[in-house]
């Protein structure tokens, strides 16, 4: 039997914010808490609404794969590419991108 090794996780690189200074802006977070931001699985994510949930005292963001720059209209991310990094469990339904 083959000794398994343990591999650090690959760490996901991603261009969000490089194609005008709005967006970049609008994820830096520096004066307020960003409504765009990038998860830990490489996914550029738009916080668009909030939910109750049931242990916590405030309220939770929904939030939902940004496939175009809001400001600009760039392409940032595919639907493909988005279910590859997520594993296809994240909503999206096929004709949404």
């Amino acid at each position: 039997m083959a000794d398994e090794i343990d591999e650090p996780a690959p760490i996901i690189m991603h261009n969000f914010g490089n194609c005008c200074a709005e967006l970049k802006d609008a994820m830096s977070g520096e004066e307020f808490e960003p409504l765009i931001t990038v998860a830990e699985d490489g996914v550029l994510y738009m916080s668009v609404g909030l939910i109750d949930l049931e242990d916590e005292e405030d309220p939770g963001m929904v939030d939902h794969p940004l496939f175009y720059c809001p400001f600009c209209g760039t392409q940032l991310q595919t639907v493909d590419e988005v279910r590859a990094k997520t594993g296809g469990e994240n909503g999206v339904d096929e004709d949404e991108a």
